[in-house]
């Protein structure tokens, strides 16, 4: 090749590198055209700092707390979401920011009852705003308290003293009751003033006969929401003006019968003011009505011989008969204690130094704790009680009064003639008619078993020969002794339930050995003494399923029926 030729050649490559370097450039360009597509759709998104991951309300007067945390409150240090670093509340237009992160917040002045939409949020360093998390609340405020009510009380009204009590509970579905603070002024225009816990009693002394009494009150209460209590607890003012009496108003006792058979007939303080002593008995409801005697310095809880027992009537399958009656027995207790709030009257007069006497049966009122204190001054007279107290025929009930067929007896009461037993005491004879026969003992329903003082029943029977239980008749051989409130047909009878309790047959099963002789049978009752049990009844057999028809009668005798230490 010459030289021109080699030059023509050296001119041709470098023309051609540079030609496709060139084509090396478009081709680059070219792919890198579009390199950003996949993130352009990203460009304008928001980037979002840490969340609270709940919101829950509770509901306070006039504001709220907000728990924002599922771990619960705790402190600040311990909150780590992401660069969160800002708190921030909005509520009707209003905006609370906080420079950290809480687990909690108290929204205040929240004074409409109204539905609030409460947003809460974090922010960033750079102002950014986590997804905000929203509740809707009402508040409890003032015009529901201007609507919720406190119970009202009783009122007893002397020429110169008031007593205001509650003698139910004052919480309720509404409110949790907290106290009580009253004040009022006595006629020498001394300022008297004072608090009472969640049970409130005010003795209000020294006023003005015949004027009007104003007592102001106020009730420091929480209030409820759904049945849930509020966070505060709020003053509910409640003033009670009262008309005091003269000597000479007729006061209106709660125990009007029992004053009566005092011989009281003028209801006036002027008419009570010679009664020194008085009589109350064992079915007495309250003892209130002391607060109108000026005078009284002797109570008789025994009732002494003014006041025989209560009866009940009984008229169900052809079983016509009247329960009670007659002179207080020592195995008889009041039903339901009297309360301390119907007591109280008793007690301020005690600790006033104005009774200076009690006669009183242990537990038979159930005020034996307000007594105690008493022991030391000598004023408690403690009835003391027999070992034994037996049970009078007219409280036996036919048991064909609740089974006219299954509870089917013959029954002789008195027994006309019995075997020969040593102290046999009020017998009855009985032939069994129906599978289940039963008899009953029952009180009057304004009464139960003085169990705390009496443990056991305790009775004697006399069963047939051996040969009467043969085969499917053995059952026959045992008892079935079973307390309750009321017979089943007769729940009327007590408004405590029935309380019912089943012995064990077996464990009344008269031994082989003791047939045909008086055998003693003891029931151990004393873990029933918080029972209001009131009913005894004596089944023969413990009902047995079979087909009764025994060749022969199936007679039995009772006898000594009776309440034992």
């Amino acid at each position: 090749m010459t030289i021109k030729q080699n030059r023509v050649m050296n001119s041709l490559s470098k023309k051609n590198i540079a030609y496709l370097g060139f084509l090396g450039i478009l081709c680059l360009i070219s792919a890198c055209k579009g390199m950003f597509d996949n993130i352009e759709p990203y460009a304008s998104e928001v980037i979002y700092p840490g969340k609270y991951d709940t919101i829950t309300a509770k509901i306070g007067f006039e504001r709220v707390e907000l728990d924002l945390l599922k771990v619960g409150r705790i402190p600040t240090s311990q909150i780590s979401l992401g660069k969160s670093s800002k708190t921030v509340i909005e509520y009707d237009g209003k905006q609370m920011v906080i420079d950290s992160l809480v687990s909690w917040i108290n929204v205040p002045d929240l004074k409409q009852s109204k539905l609030y939409r409460i947003r809460v949020y974090t922010l960033d360093e750079y102002d950014n705003k986590s997804v905000p998390q929203e509740i809707a609340v009402i508040p409890y405020t003032s015009s529901d308290l201007a609507n919720l009510v406190v119970a009202s009380p009783r009122v007893l009204t002397s020429p110169n003293a008031v007593v205001v009590d509650w003698t139910t509970s004052l919480s309720s579905i509404l409110l949790d009751y907290r106290s009580l603070a009253y004040e009022y002024t006595d006629q020498d225009g001394k300022k008297i003033t004072g608090t009472q816990g969640a049970r409130p009693r005010i003795f209000a002394a020294n006023l003005q006969a015949g004027q009007p009494f104003q007592l102001k009150m106020t009730h420091h209460v929480t209030p409820k929401v759904n049945g849930v209590p509020i966070l505060d607890s709020v003053a509910v003012e409640m003033p009670l003006e009262i008309s005091m009496p003269t000597s000479s108003t007729v006061f209106n006792p709660a125990e009007r019968d029992i004053l009566a058979a005092n011989g009281i007939t003028v209801f006036t303080a002027d008419g009570v003011a010679s009664y020194k002593k008085l009589y109350f008995p064992v079915h007495t409801n309250t003892l209130q009505d002391l607060f109108y005697f000026p005078n009284i310095e002797e109570l008789d809880l025994t009732g002494g011989t003014l006041f025989p027992l209560k009866t009940l009537d009984y008229n169900r399958n052809n079983i016509v008969k009247t329960i009670g009656g007659g002179s207080y027995l020592p195995f008889i207790r009041k039903v339901s204690p009297i309360s301390n709030e119907n007591a109280q009257t008793m007690v301020d007069l005690l600790n006033l130094g104005f009774i200076k006497k009690i006669k009183y049966i242990p537990n038979s009122l159930g005020i034996d704790h307000l007594l105690k204190p008493f022991d030391e001054k000598g004023i408690v007279e403690w009835v003391t009680t027999p070992d034994e107290s037996l049970i009078p025929m007219n409280f036996f009930l036919d048991g064909k009064v609740q089974d006219a067929t299954g509870f089917a007896l013959d029954v002789v009461n008195p027994a006309t003639s019995y075997p020969a037993g040593t102290n046999i005491v009020n017998p009855f004879r009985v032939t069994m008619r129906g599978k289940n026969g039963s008899f009953v003992f029952v009180l009057p329903k304004e009464y139960r078993f003085n169990i705390a003082e009496y443990r056991y029943l305790k009775f004697k029977v006399y069963m047939p020969a051996k040969s009467t239980f043969d085969g499917i008749y053995a059952p026959y051989q045992r008892l079935w002794p079973r307390f309750m409130n009321y017979l089943w047909s007769f729940s009327n009878e007590s408004s405590f339930g029935h309380e019912g309790w089943d012995s064990n047959p077996d464990n009344y099963r008269i031994p082989d050995a003791s047939l045909e002789k008086w055998a003693d049978v003891t029931v151990d009752i004393s873990h029933r003494e918080s029972s209001h049990n009131r009913v005894v009844v004596i089944n023969i057999g413990r009902e047995p399923s079979l087909n009764f028809s025994p060749p022969a009668d199936m007679v039995y005798y009772f006898s000594n029926f009776r309440f034992s230490k």
